[in-house]
């Protein structure tokens, strides 16, 4: 009796999750590993669905999220004319890109930038640091990762420095990437000088079932003066600390540091996420004045853990397929989807010439084991693979 009513169970576990699977808008191959995990291992698929098989970030922020998507219009409508520029006056390969991502982002192509690409890990903290020294009016930032030790321990002073002097400074940690950080002394003397800190998607094991732990925010954003700004793949960690026991060398990252109007969008985009996780109101400051710094064009395309991984990946599948001579991909965890997969393997195929650099170590070993797993395919239609042996090659780029 015992027996059968488990058998029930099982089945209806089964069912019920093959049902869910089915039901939501997920791509074919998915669906597909998601229902062989759950009925050749019931226990384990049904158990591993319920953790991460969807996009939960619980009701009360996605309500916020809802809300929040009308004053988001409002404040993306405001943004000033002078500074926009019309996609038509690029190649035809980068309007469609742009047009995408303005039809995606609702954010448009703007101009007027001066960009500085900076390659390692002191010349970005230095920049940094000597942008915070000089601050007036405000200092936001926003990463994944905090660690103190080295370098970190210079920026967490000029932030002290810059909020003792009156100058607003914010800080946004992600619960799960700063961890160890929420521990430190240096969280400490950031409260007491007045920096004002957001902890992201707090970790709480007991909401597992209602809420992905997994999904967190892995942006890198730096903002100051509402004028300068640093994005790209480097958290706040000095490599000569971070991770050494991993045995993978020194974290390698790039950064680029931009003026102009950009940097009041990626920091109106980073109070976003502020707004969804205290539930206070999206209310950006007012630019300041957007007199061009340069003659480079930055268009934002946001991403975080409430957003649809679908549009980056449509905006990356639209560059590669626009790509006529070369593209060069950079990136740690190279695990493609069967699209991006077969956008690579259609630009090789029909003569463009695709780069992809990886680094021959990385920290996890599923992660090793899965992207090799593409290598031969990657190799037969004549895709070069480089391995960067200087360390941890943790930048993530695309060039088309």
């Amino acid at each position: 009796m015992v027996v059968d009513l488990l058998t029930v169970l099982h089945l209806l576990a089964v069912l019920a999750v093959s049902l869910r699977i089915f039901s939501r808008r997920t791509s074919h191959g998915t669906a597909l590993a998601w229902l062989l995990l759950v009925i050749t291992l019931p226990a384990v698929g049904v158990l591993m669905y319920l953790l991460i098989g969807e996009r939960r970030l619980g009701k009360t922020w996605m309500d916020r999220a809802i809300a929040m998507q009308p004053q988001v219009l409002r404040w993306a409508q405001s943004i000033p004319a002078s500074t926009l520029v019309d996609p038509s006056t690029l190649s035809t390969g980068a309007e469609s890109v742009s047009r995408l991502a303005t039809g995606s982002a609702g954010l448009p192509l703007m101009g007027g930038h001066r960009l500085q690409l900076l390659t390692d890990s002191d010349s970005i903290m230095r920049a940094l640091i000597a942008d915070i020294d000089a601050a007036r009016s405000s200092v936001h930032l926003e990463f994944y990762i905090w660690s103190a030790g080295g370098f970190v321990d210079e920026l967490v002073a000029a932030l002290v420095r810059a909020a003792r002097r009156g100058v607003p400074c914010s800080t946004l940690m992600d619960s799960l990437g700063s961890r160890p950080f929420f521990k430190s002394e240096a969280l400490g003397r950031l409260r007491e000088a007045g920096v004002n800190i957001v902890e992201i998607l707090p970790v709480n094991p007991l909401r597992a079932l209602f809420i992905r732990l997994d999904l967190r925010d892995h942006r890198k954003i730096a903002v100051v003066d509402r004028r300068i700004a640093y994005t790209g793949s480097m958290n706040i960690a000095d490599p000569r600390f971070f991770k050494q026991d991993a045995g993978v060398g020194e974290w390698v990252d790039a950064m680029v540091r931009i003026e102009g109007p950009a940097a009041w969008i990626l920091e109106a985009v980073s109070l976003s996420l502020t707004a969804l996780q205290t539930g206070t109101a999206f209310a950006p400051p007012p630019p300041p004045d957007l007199a061009a710094a340069g003659d480079s064009h930055v268009q934002v395309f946001p991403s975080g853990p409430q957003a649809s991984t679908q549009q980056i990946e449509q905006l990356l599948v639209a560059a590669l397929y626009a790509a006529r001579r070369e593209i060069v991909l950079t990136t740690p965890y190279f695990i493609p989807s069967e699209t991006l997969l077969t956008a690579l393997r259609s630009a090789a195929l029909r003569g463009v010439r695709v780069i992809l650099i990886v680094p021959a170590k990385i920290d996890s070993t599923l992660v090793r084991y899965a992207s090799n797993a593409y290598v031969d395919d990657l190799l037969a239609v004549g895709i070069t693979i480089l391995r960067f042996s200087d360390g941890l090659l943790h930048t993530k780029s695309m060039v088309v």
